[in-house]
């Protein structure tokens, strides 16, 4: 019988610890401005526009404005290998947009093109103006060179309106 109360005052004992040590690991007054308790990084990841934890990316579109045929390969690469590898061969005055099939949360990405097999060109968010959304443009111009544009309207960016002759024009 001695043991029953014994094991309730256990059980209280810990419980009240429990208590005490998660008061002290919360927030002391000085949060975040959230009243509701989330933090920023919460925040962050339901907010494409906050980019604390990275960039997110929205489209890539590929265009040839060119009179030649043109094939540009291109790769979405996010963390350790490529979540995106793609040819597309464009004929002179045509365009592509990619599938999105790469992640839709802010993250640490580069993106590489290569034009008719040549040197590959790599982009990251740094390069691109370290915006907290940014849409990537692979522009072959009219003299057969790569050219890497960013825009940070429209599609995930934006209101979605926005489209390549918008960004160039």
């Amino acid at each position: 019988m001695m043991g029953y109360p014994r094991r309730r005052l256990l059980a209280a004992t810990g419980t009240a610890l429990t208590g005490a040590v998660a008061g002290c690991m919360g927030s002391d007054g000085d949060g975040d401005g959230n009243e509701d308790g989330n933090s920023d990084r919460d925040a962050a990841a339901s907010d494409p526009d906050s980019g604390t934890d990275g960039t997110l990316l929205g489209t890539i579109s590929l265009e040839n404005l060119d009179d030649e045929t043109h094939t540009i390969d291109a790769i979405v690469e996010f963390g350790d290998g490529p979540e995106h590898w793609s040819t597309h061969e464009l004929t002179g005055d045509s365009g592509a947009e990619l599938e999105r099939n790469w992640p839709s949360e802010p993250g640490d990405f580069r993106v590489l093109f290569r034009l008719d097999g040549g040197e590959p060109t790599q982009v990251t968010p740094a390069e691109l103006g370290d915006s907290s959304c940014v849409n990537v443009f692979a522009l072959v111009d009219r003299d057969g060179g790569l050219k890497i544009l960013s825009d940070t309207d429209g599609g995930p960016c934006g209101d979605g309106d926005a489209a390549v002759d918008d960004a160039t024009a």
